[in-house]
């Protein structure tokens, strides 16, 4: 009677030990499909072409020409143009030396429009400080933007970008 018993508590013990096993492969499993589903995810992100690095510092020099005209964007319902996603690369501006040397602070607001690729391909300073406005503009100019959709069709967008600068 005691080996049958013996043998009854060892056999459950297995059972259990397999079945917790057999849990736990599966949780695995799960996670693992998230994870390869979130790095698909971020990939996609960065398979956008951007261009190479030369065709985008031309990109940024034209951007920044004082003379070139804005181009035409794309108007939202209520006659507004609309505004982009976000960000994905904006570099912080230089600050001028000229502008440290007399002290100045302040923010600066440059208005941009970005491209369907999510290039910045024209920017304009609105507001701020004169001094800090072009080093401003330089680095609106560099930055990246996710593209924005309507029917899932990507448009041209304006919006506005600041930066704010203090003198320490």
């Amino acid at each position: 009677m005691r080996r049958l018993l013996f043998s009854s508590i060892t056999l459950l013990i297995l059972l259990s030990i397999t079945l917790e096993n057999q849990i736990s492969a599966q949780h695995r499993r799960a996670r693992t499909r998230t994870r390869t589903h979130a790095v698909s995810n971020a990939t996609t992100v960065q398979e956008i072409d951007r261009g190479t690095p030369e065709e985008r510092g031309k990109l940024a020099e034209e951007c920044s020409s004082p003379d070139r005209a804005k181009p035409e964007v794309e108007i939202g319902k209520n006659g507004n143009p609309t505004l982009c996603g976000k960000a994905i690369s904006l570099p912080k501006p230089a600050y001028p030396e000229n502008a440290k040397a007399q002290k100045v602070s302040g923010t600066v607001a440059v208005s941009i429009v970005i491209d369907e690729k999510g290039r910045v391909i024209w920017a304009q300073a609105v507001d701020g400080p004169p001094l800090l406005r072009q080093a401003s503009v330089k680095a609106a100019c560099q930055s990246l933007h996710s593209p924005t959709k309507i029917s899932d069709r990507a448009v041209k967008v304006l919006s506005v970008v600041s930066y704010h600068f203090v003198n320490e």
